[in-house]
């Protein structure tokens, strides 16, 4: 069998060191992809022995290297450990990478299989003050562990395409979840994965996703996306409400649908600072915090006399703290996980409250919802003869294939009713 590596001279003028000779590497090669692991050790052109990959020895020989006998006792260790990495790796049936080899070779792995590897991502997460994505794959880990009692022990090699689906039939039997929150996890999990296969920590061989793998989006489709007729966003916006809470939170949801259905969580994070003046008037400007990164697009929404006339009814009907626009923030000085969490239960307090607004409006068949507003907005779009890349835009999707997915969704509600007419 072809040995997987070498050891050569690393040539080059820029590789030279400052006496002329060439460091001496462990070459290590796997499917067209190459790792060089330097050594320590460096050698002139005629004190090296290609063939053999080894110093000269040859008394007969002039100018050799004063260590080369130590030197060759290294790299027959180093083909020692190399032999035995490779052999410990085909035993175990292991498709090892790059760095993987890397990591064993210096017995210096970095993560001890998947949980390692999630520990160590999550802390980064942590670090870098990215709270809801810390909390997703906290999350993920977490019923993952609840799914796998041996699940400290995976490794990415483990997980294929059986593994996923039994995964998921454990997320819709044994725990009862919808499609929404199976795809939540499923796509953190992905998204660990794909990660992990960047940067060299798994392999791709038994990728459980892709075209022949588990497919997320089908559960995107399936999801059932419900919106709010125009009649009833007619009837919500003139409803004469008694209670102060319902007022506030009708205010809030027709805020979110008139700022092109932005999420909870992009609404309480919006500040003073987040309206700017542009040529033609003044916006609102964001990243959504879904997408938050440095490829993520900032969104301006031209703030119209609707949106003008919630922003003062929230300066003048609500104790707005700090530099917040709206009341969904209600305690000041909080910051990272500390206002990652006042702000979830303030959402969960948000959606009771919407439940109860839309009982007493008789939203017949409608729970009333927060996700309701991006929905009804993105329908209303459609039913106007908005093309869909605008659609696509105003939503702050990525591409359009998401849109495509979100909008065929609604389909569905469509071909129900006009059933019912037969």
């Amino acid at each position: 069998m072809k040995k997987s590596y070498s050891i050569k001279l690393i040539g080059g003028e820029k590789s030279k060191l400052k006496d002329g000779s060439s460091p001496i590497g462990l070459v290590i090669r796997k499917q067209g992809k190459r790792k060089i692991m330097f050594l320590g050790i460096s050698a002139l052109p005629e004190q090296w022995n290609s063939d053999f990959q080894l110093y000269i020895v040859d008394s007969r020989k002039k100018n050799l290297h004063p260590d080369r006998e130590q030197n060759n006792k290294w790299l027959a260790e180093v083909k020692k450990r190399s032999d035995k990495i490779l052999e410990e790796f085909e035993e175990n049936r292991i498709d090892w990478t790059l760095n993987q080899f890397e990591q064993r070779f210096l017995n210096k792995s970095k993560h001890t299989g998947v949980e390692g590897y999630f520990q160590d991502y999550i802390d980064k997460l942590d670090r870098s003050g990215k709270i809801g994505n810390k909390k997703a794959y906290e999350n993920t880990l977490g019923i993952l562990k609840l799914f796998d009692s041996k699940f400290s022990r995976l490794s990415f090699n483990d997980i294929d395409l059986k593994y996923i689906n039994k995964f998921d039939e454990f997320l819709r039997v044994e725990r009862g979840l919808t499609n929404a929150t199976i795809q939540y996890y499923i796509k953190t999990f992905r998204a660990l994965l794909n990660k992990a296969i960047k940067e060299g920590e798994a392999s791709s061989v038994s990728y459980p996703f892709g075209k022949t793998g588990y497919s997320v989006s089908a559960l995107e489709q399936e999801s059932e996306k419900r919106y709010l007729p125009n009649d009833y966003i007619e009837k919500l916006k003139t409803a004469e409400l008694k209670s102060y809470t319902l007022r506030w939170v009708r205010n809030l949801f027709l805020f979110s649908y008139y700022c092109q259905g932005m999420s909870f969580a992009d609404v309480a994070a919006l500040k003073t600072d987040n309206i700017l003046v542009f040529e033609g008037g003044r916006y609102i400007a964001y990243r959504r915090q879904k997408t938050e990164g440095k490829d993520s697009k900032i969104i301006r929404i031209k703030i119209s006399d609707n949106i003008q006339q919630l922003l003062d009814w929230f300066k003048s009907n609500t104790q707005l703290v700090e530099n917040y626009l709206t009341p969904c923030v209600s305690i000041a000085g909080y910051e990272g996980e500390k206002l990652y969490d006042h702000i979830r239960g303030r959402y969960r307090r948000y959606n009771r409250h919407l439940k109860t607004l839309g009982e007493e409006l008789n939203f017949e068949g409608i729970r009333l919802s927060s996700y309701m507003s991006r929905h009804s907005y993105a329908m209303r779009l459609k039913n106007s003869g908005v093309p869909e890349d605008v659609i696509s835009e105003a939503l702050g999707h990525k591409n359009l294939a998401t849109t495509k997915v979100y909008l065929d969704s609604f389909q569905k509600d469509e071909i129900a009713k006009a059933n019912e007419l037969l």
